[in-house]
């Protein structure tokens, strides 16, 4: 089960199950939202390629070194071996369920994680294949990013 506590109100709207406890806003990655993790250059090169085709949802910035961007999508379904070797060979991540991502504030100056892309209330989230996709086909065109 996906659970947030306390989220901001343009969190709500992506079909998340509010949780009874306080404290910072909180998602679980579950049933209904998986969550992809890569580098922010292939991210951003992967999040321009989703824009194109009016597929961008909720991306989180989580600071580092690299900075790592974590795309929310739609749930995961299974995945073939031959894809799972491919993103592993790129540093693309499916974060497993159960793992808690701390949702940043929607306010701008808060150090920590940060929205890169901001959630949008009425939008779904992106399928998980296509985020995958344009990870794939992105490092394809920039074969750096998987040595960066």
């Amino acid at each position: 089960m996906t659970l947030i506590s306390e989220p901001p109100a343009s969190v709500q709207p992506l079909g998340l199950t509010l949780g009874p406890a306080p404290g910072p806003a909180e998602l679980v990655v579950g049933d209904t939202v998986g969550a992809i993790s890569m580098r922010a250059g292939l991210g951003a090169e992967t999040n321009a390629m989703l824009s194109l085709h009016l597929l961008t949802g909720p991306v989180l910035g989580i600071p580092g070194h690299p900075e790592r961007w974590v795309f929310l999508t739609g749930p995961v379904t299974p995945v073939r071996v031959d894809t799972v070797l491919d993103l592993v060979r790129i540093d693309v991540h499916l974060l497993a369920p159960g793992t808690r991502l701390a949702l940043p504030p929607l306010a701008a100056g808060e150090p920590g994680s940060r929205w890169v892309v901001r959630p949008r209330p009425g939008h779904d989230l992106p399928p998980w294949q296509a985020v995958v996709s344009a990870a794939r086909s992105t490092s394809s065109m920039c074969r750096n990013w998987s040595n960066s």
